[in-house]
């Protein structure tokens, strides 16, 4: 009889603290950054003006209010 409550409350604990864990990292992912974005892990994607290649943002280069996936298609201009 005690190896079974043992057993049921090693896994209860197991339980709990696995729970715990997800809770947390829930929590730090909705949390903004200093940005005041939120953590997603995902990035807003731009197209290339001249190719349609699309870019993260924060890799793109942006010129004249459009983006572009590099300096030199930014350099050629809008397609």
């Amino acid at each position: 009889m005690g190896r079974i409550l043992f057993w049921v409350l090693l896994g209860l604990v197991v339980y709990v603290a696995w729970r715990w864990w997800n809770v947390k990292q829930r929590l730090r992912a909705s949390r903004p950054d200093a940005s005041g974005r939120k953590k997603t892990g995902q990035e807003p994607m731009v197209p290339c003006d001249v190719c349609g290649l699309n870019v993260p943002q924060s890799e793109a280069f942006a010129g004249n209010g459009r983006w572009y996936c590099s300096d030199e298609h930014r350099r050629l201009g809008p397609g």
